[in-house]
């Protein structure tokens, strides 16, 4: 009687280390985890393509003197996608009023920086000519014209419009109402590598 007690025991013990050690094997992390591809198997992009303040563009906007033309755009931005999607952020060492959007973007472009080619695009005293070079001709993008102020955000990516895939965009300046809140930048972030590995 008591060798069958122990049996039983033995066989519990066993049942509960076996479960104890496959729970810890499974994953609790989310679908939307950054730091691995898995999340776009799931992804739903939030923005699709249109000349709105929601939309990603390949025209100029809505609200820009150069409205629904065409963009002819820079050959580095042109390039570096043909390796991930595009991010940047002009802004200045310093500056009160572009503070908050520029930590916002870096810190995404360090969160994202597997699936995402982030400039960094700070045009303090003493940055290399090629970063002021890139901060100043990115003012072509500019959501709503001259004259530019910072902080200036953009995304790039690929995108499938009329049965042909073409760069789209999105750009955000500040300070003013064009600014884009954190939560809302990472949907932007997401969609943008969503298209691209769609559309590559």
């Amino acid at each position: 009687m008591n060798q069958n007690k122990s049996y039983k025991i033995l066989i519990a013990m066993f049942f509960a280390g076996s479960f104890i050690l496959l729970s810890g094997c499974t994953s609790t992390s989310s679908n939307n985890n950054s730091n691995g591809s898995s999340w776009i198997k799931n992804y739903s992009p939030v923005h699709s393509v249109g000349t709105g303040s929601n939309d990603f563009w390949v025209t100029y906007p809505v609200g820009n003197p150069s409205s629904g033309q065409a963009v002819d755009h820079l050959r580095w931005i042109a390039d570096s996608l043909k390796t991930k999607p595009v991010l940047f952020v002009v802004h200045r060492t310093g500056c009160v009023g572009c503070a908050d959007q520029a930590e916002r973007v870096v810190e995404f472009g360090e969160k994202y920086e597997r699936e995402v080619m982030f400039y960094d695009l700070d045009s303090c005293e003493g940055a290399t000519s090629d970063i002021k070079n890139k901060a100043n001709q990115v003012y072509m993008y500019d959501p709503n014209g001259a004259p530019g102020y910072i902080a200036l955000t953009g995304i790039y990516t690929y995108i499938k419009e009329d049965g042909e895939v073409k760069i789209a965009w999105h750009t955000w300046e500040a300070p003013n109402d064009m600014t884009v809140s954190g939560s809302d930048l990472e949907t932007w972030i997401k969609d943008a590598i969503y298209y691209y590995n769609v559309n590559k």
